[in-house]
């Protein structure tokens, strides 16, 4: 039997920067991201004063800029400002002459700024951004929606709102005083200096105190309450939420303060800010932001106890406070040292995820990063350092990288250079290169092969290996498999050989692979009978591995081996034996294993198997207290067969809304007789904040006749509801073939929605629409006019939505 499976180990690491000489060639086509974008002043300090039109998506903004020459003349100086409207600019106090651009404006000075002078400008503008500041609800005529102002400036958009040098190679001190009516609250960087009553307004201060990039300036406007709590440091977290989800905060915001005291042990440097804030916000179009001192994040995280089953926000929550070290404090100097930002995040949010929920669950990471990386090498082989790397080398594969690096090094070497990278840069930017010097000034280490082979080149190695077992020993044969060309080549890296005997007892040696074919040799103790092998137990390195097993030693690796990891590889590689050979062994298993994957890996082996001893497994499955395990379950069927239906049936009001929703629509399909009560049973449940057990039963419903519900389907759509619900709600009707002139206007408002999930799932609607019947085609085009506007990325809209069905 083949055994073919990709092995994982993801961690982070982190580390510092400072003396080694050497220079690196990259192996890859040279990426222009590298350079940092030049500018001829260094901005200090950031002064915004503004108020807001938010039916009109307005800004009416007044920024004051200080600044020192880096030329040692300087006669004009160019602000990113696309699309900002600018009613005049002042310096020393007179108006200064500027230029206008597609991009920005260039402000030229009557007298050339000159070395050591600190000077300023004050810029009164107005502007309605499409990107960078999001006003969300105001437009909704039926008031339901939650009407908000939010900023999300990364990678370089809050240029779109402020006049400013908006790029990562700089570092200012920011200052904002946000003008809104009550009782709508603002939160911005830094500390809260002062709220001043203007009346029906208030005017919120606040002020960063030390420098930070310019795209992380943020707002979050909007009704919200706050609960403030303390780490054992004495930092003050402040957790922003909605007056009506009070009974959402403790299970959204669980280990908040725990994570802040693991970090500043772990990393060795206490939290480099004053204050720390979280808020949610509607349509959000990432995860969650990690802006100075104040995270922002999509409130589909902020889950009800039962949404909490399928989405936890602690691991995100984790990520991005990780980010105030890593990005905020210490900030890649360009767009290709972006894995220095989010791959150490990632690291640390894994290693606390170890800290809450244990090893098991922090060895499933390293396998789901180790599958995303290897999913990336399929398509390209860019390295982790390039700003063309993509989010599964950033994120995972880089975190993982930065584990081996631990691995490697030691964990408390590992750690001390981690410190003394934080500390040399802090507030600065930093390369790759600068990671690199770090452990070479630490350590005294020379770790440049590490990094061309795991930073600055692609491509994870491929082992086959072979192990050949005698009485006297066991010959362990490695081969490289991976493809070499200039962005792959050998990999070296020490892996641990392991020989378990049948008394318990085991041998091994760690040995450097780094040759095409390499074998290692372990001998046996007199009278030992071997077991299983291992081949790097745990995975601790990033790789593909191809190592045919016995089935007898499969078994005995299932049976003793200590990992997690390793057991379930062993399961994995039994998915070619026949059935009646493994069956027993596997029910055998299931009963013993606690972890998810692997009874999930033994459901989905027995899933389909009609054997009385299966099928009782099935039903033990149905009833796991774990809700991975039950969705895992679900997974395997598309059609519930007949002698699983009655025994599924009481899933139908599982705690898990995702596990609901899902038997809901298989039952459904699977046994047509009792639609309608299987309709009655869950008419009530709503689901998660994206309504997903509601739209799935409205769509059930409809298509059973039930015509009734169509208009509540619909409404679904408008913009009185969150993203995720309006893009299930526009899927759902395309599938009942639903569309009149008022989805198409809801539609319309979501293609031109600056949140991608969203604007896709409205203009797939349209689009399929256009391409489906004449008449509704005809409500398409006659309305364009007065649907579209006259900027020029509504035109690329609108080419999507009418273009070709494909």
């Amino acid at each position: 039997m083949r055994n073919f499976f990709p092995i994982i180990a993801a961690f982070l690491i982190c580390s510092n920067a400072f003396g080694q000489t050497k220079p690196f060639v990259k192996t890859l086509p040279y990426d222009s991201a590298s350079v940092p974008r030049e500018h001829v002043v260094d901005f200090k300090h950031l002064k915004l004063v503004a108020e807001f039109k938010p039916e009109q998506g307005k800004i009416i903004g007044n920024v004051t800029h200080i600044f020192t020459p880096l030329r040692q003349s300087v006669d004009s100086i160019f602000l990113d400002a696309p699309d900002i409207t600018i009613k005049s600019i002042k310096f020393q106090n007179k108006d200064l002459k500027w230029k206008t651009s597609n991009d920005g404006i260039t402000l030229f000075f009557d007298n050339s700024l000159t070395w050591d002078k600190t000077d300023s400008i004050q810029i009164s503008y107005e502007a309605s951004p499409r990107k960078g500041l999001y006003f969300i609800g105001w437009n909704d005529k039926t008031n339901r929606s939650r009407k908000q102002i939010w900023s999300q400036g990364q990678g370089t958009d809050n240029r779109h709102w402020i006049p400013m040098y908006d790029e990562m190679n700089d570092k200012i001190t920011s200052e904002v005083l946000i003008t809104m009516p009550k009782p709508y609250k603002v939160l911005s960087n830094g500390v809260k200096l002062n709220v001043i009553e203007k009346g029906e307004n208030q005017v919120w201060h606040y002020r960063m105190n030390k420098p930070h990039a310019p795209y992380l300036i943020m707002l979050g406007i909007g009704e919200y309450d706050i609960e403030t709590r303390t780490a054992k440091s004495g930092l003050q977290t402040d957790l922003w939420y909605y007056p009506n989800w009070k009974n959402r905060v403790a299970g959204t915001y669980q280990y908040s303060t725990e994570m802040i005291d693991f970090f500043e042990k772990e990393i060795g440097v206490p939290f480099p800010w004053e204050k720390y804030s979280q808020i949610p916000v509607q349509e959000f179009m990432y995860g969650a932001m990690e802006n100075t001192t104040a995270t922002v994040y999509g409130d589909f995280f902020m889950n009800d106890e039962r949404g909490q089953l399928d989405r936890t926000y602690v691991g995100v929550n984790a990520h991005e406070l990780a980010h105030q070290w890593f990005g905020d404090m210490v900030t890649a100097r360009s767009a290709t040292h972006h894995w220095l930002q989010e791959s150490f995040a990632t690291h640390y949010n894994m290693l606390y995820e170890r800290e809450a929920f244990g090893q098991d669950f922090f060895d499933q990471s390293r396998r789901n990063s180790q599958n995303a990386a290897l999913s990336a090498s399929m398509k390209d082989l860019y390295p982790v350092a390039s700003s063309k790397a993509g989010s599964s080398r950033w994120y995972p594969k880089g975190a993982f990288v930065l584990e081996m690096l631990k691995y490697i090094v030691g964990r408390d070497a590992y750690n001390r250079t981690v410190k003394n990278y934080l500390l040399r840069n802090a507030y600065g930017n930093v390369t790759s290169n600068d990671l690199l010097i770090a452990f070479s000034e630490t350590l005294g280490q020379s770790l440049d092969w590490f990094w061309e082979q795991w930073i600055y080149r692609g491509n994870e190695p491929y082992y086959k290996v072979e192990a050949l077992s005698t009485s006297a020993s066991t010959l362990f044969t490695v081969r490289q498999q991976q493809q070499l060309n200039e962005a792959s080549g050998l990999f070296k890296m020490p892996i641990v050989f392991e020989v378990h005997f049948t008394d318990g007892t085991m041998a091994s040696k760690k040995v450097w692979i780094e040759q095409k074919t390499q074998s290692v040799e372990i001998n046996h103790p007199a009278n030992k009978t071997v077991a299983y092998t291992l081949f790097d137990p745990n995975n601790q390195v990033m790789k593909v591995v191809d190592f045919v097993k016995p089935f007898e030693q499969l078994k005995a690796q299932t049976r003793s081996a200590f990992y997690m990891l390793d057991r379930l590889d062993a399961i994995l590689a039994m998915e070619k034996i026949d059935i009646a050979q493994k069956r027993d062994f596997l029910i055998e298993r299931y009963s013993v294993e606690k972890w998810h994957s692997i009874k999930s890996a033994i459901i989905k082996q027995l899933a389909k198997d009609k054997n009385a001893k299966s099928i009782k497994l099935i039903n033990m499955a149905i009833k796991d207290a774990d809700v991975k395990v039950r969705e895992a379950l679900q997974d395997n069927f598309d059609t519930i067969p007949a002698y699983l239906i009655k025994p599924m049936e009481v899933l139908l009001t599982d705690r898990s809304y995702s596990v609901q929703q899902t038997a809901l629509e298989q039952l459904c399909k699977s046994n047509p007789k009792k639609i309608a009560a299987y309709l009655e049973l869950t008419k009530n449940e709503m689901g998660n904040n994206a309504h997903n057990v509601r739209i799935s039963w409205l769509q059930i419903a409809i298509k059973n006749g039930q015509t009734k519900f169509t208009d509540e389907l619909i409404d679904f759509s408008s913009n009185a509801f969150e993203f995720n619900t309006r893009r299930a709600a526009f899927a759902a009707l395309r599938e009942l073939n639903v569309f009149n002139e008022i989805v198409a206007q809801y539609a319309n408002n979501a293609a031109l929605s600056a949140n991608g999930r969203l604007a896709n799932g409205g203009i797939g609607y349209l689009n399929w629409a256009y391409n489906t019947n004449d008449s509704w085609k005809n409500i398409i085009t006659t309305n364009e006019p007065k649907w579209r506007g006259n900027e020029a990325w509504q035109d690329e809209v609108w080419k999507k939505i009418k273009a070709p069905k494909k």
